[in-house]
């Protein structure tokens, strides 16, 4: 039994994606606009909701423990509140004053600790400030004017939300709502402000398509039509740009005579190697991302400048993006990919390093669209593969298959590790391997032309009807 692979690389699908804000934003696309890679869907003043920690014994004026917090909570972890919302509300006894605690901002309550007696409330991003002013002295019961005696910030220092700004000799607490720098330490008033940064960001389409869907306040869903490639391991977030051959075989590595000034603003694609060298230079002309077939991993490190994320990657901040095919070597280039990639030369390509290999699979992929050059629609969808689903975010099955003659397979074990070929015959009985064990084994002519028996473990197979 060998491996069904779930790596795609199609000359010519339908491809859905969603592009959306991390908080609610402005739309600037509507159903059925044809996009460019570099439209911009959404944009939005990025402010994080703040935690808000709502200290009950202060509140209360009291000790409290978690009977007393079950009996004065009107709310529960995970409910919607709105500003000034009675959350807790008590009475000492009935002819005493009723103390109703309220929310201080629209949001969800997060979490409530029953031991500590506080409510941390996330705030609507929404309705997020861009400052925010805690009433300090009021909260820890001292005089306005001595309010400076009981902080542990200056002004002009960063606080990050939750840090602790005012304290009465660890009896009761002022903590930062927000992350931001303190402008101002009021005697007057008695209050603390806090100015939070605003992050500006924007969500771009990536690929050129039509937009499908409009998804209120925070962007849209694009479909588009065109070729999809998925890599092996990636490095760098989205980036597009003219797709240029660099080497004229998939065997060939990124050759250093061909780099000149005309590979600026460009996808780059080559073989079956990149080395540094190569990659710098690359860099350094104006090239925005590249293609390859193998490369050498201590190269990725020297690039980055640090040690790789094996977990997640895509998120390094660096200005190029690198997208390996096959794996960690000099690799040929599959001939699959390579005719797809040599067919769109001079297209526009989007590709995207991120790469996940824990629990959801993310893969790094290469989008050429051909809606972006034609203005020819979409075809049906019942006539197009769907790559990207409800449920893409699953990580994909692992399949085995029987191999059948004429098989597109690639050897994922030494010797023959990373090379391509096609079953040219299934032996009925086992047979012994370098190894001297006994297993299935499948003969494979090699795309060099040789013929190899592989064990079938080793294998992994592509096959466009499954």
């Amino acid at each position: 039994m060998a491996l069904l692979s779930t790596l795609k690389i199609l000359d010519r699908a339908v491809i859905r994606k969603e592009r959306r804000l991390p908080a609610p934003g402005d739309v600037l696309v509507s159903e059925g606009d044809m996009v460019a890679p570099g439209t911009v869907i959404a944009k939005a003043e990025f402010i994080r909701g703040n935690p808000y920690i709502v200290d009950l014994r202060a509140e209360l004026k009291q000790k409290t423990d978690p009977e007393l917090v079950d009996r004065v909570l009107v709310k529960k972890q995970g409910d919607v509140v709105k500003a000034r919302e009675v959350i807790a509300r008590y009475q000492k006894s009935f002819w005493s004053e009723v103390i109703e605690v309220t929310s201080p901002c629209d949001g969800a309550i997060e979490y409530i600790s029953r031991t500590q007696g506080r409510i941390i409330i996330r705030e609507d991003p929404r309705s997020a400030k861009p400052l925010s002013i805690v009433a300090a002295a009021s909260r820890l019961r001292v005089r306005p004017r001595f309010l400076r005696m009981f902080t542990t910030v200056r002004e002009g220092d960063y606080v990050f939300e939750g840090k602790i700004i005012a304290t009465t000799d660890g009896l009761d607490f002022v903590y930062a709502p927000i992350s931001g720098i303190v402008e101002r330490i009021c005697t007057l008033t008695g209050t603390i402000t806090i100015v939070k940064p605003i992050r500006h960001t924007s969500v771009l389409a990536h690929a050129g398509g039509r937009v499908s869907k409009v998804i209120r306040d925070y962007g849209a869903v694009i479909d588009s039509v065109g070729a999809y490639i998925q890599g092996v391991f990636g490095i760098g977030g989205e980036c597009s740009g003219e797709l240029m051959m660099m080497s004229d075989s998939p065997g060939e590595p990124l050759r250093s005579d061909r780099i000149d000034a005309n590979v600026k603003g460009k996808v780059l694609a080559c073989g079956s190697f990149a080395s540094f060298e190569a990659i710098q230079e690359a860099r350094e002309e104006g090239a925005v991302g590249l293609i390859t077939g193998g490369m050498n991993q201590l190269d990725l490190v020297r690039i980055l400048g640090r040690e790789l994320s094996i977990g997640l990657t895509g998120q390094e901040g660096i200005d190029f993006t690198i997208v390996i095919l096959e794996g960690f070597g000099e690799i040929a280039m599959n001939r699959e990919a390579w005719a797809i990639l040599e067919k769109n030369a001079g297209r526009i390509a989007s590709i995207d390093g991120t790469t996940q290999i824990r629990a959801g699979v993310v893969r790094p992929e290469i989008i050429i669209s051909a809606c972006y050059d034609s203005e020819a629609g979409l075809p049906e969808h019942s006539q197009a593969i769907s790559l990207i689903s409800e449920d893409a975010s699953r990580a994909p099955s692992v399949t085995y298959a029987r191999l059948r003659i004429g098989d597109r397979v690639r050897c994922t074990r030494p010797p023959c590790f990373g090379l391509w070929g096609t079953v040219e015959s299934l032996p009925g009985n086992p047979e012994e391997v370098e190894c001297e064990a006994v297993v299935e084994v499948a003969g494979i002519r090699l795309d060099d032309g040789n013929l190899v028996a592989i064990p079938q473990a080793n294998l992994e197979v592509f096959r466009r009807e499954d």
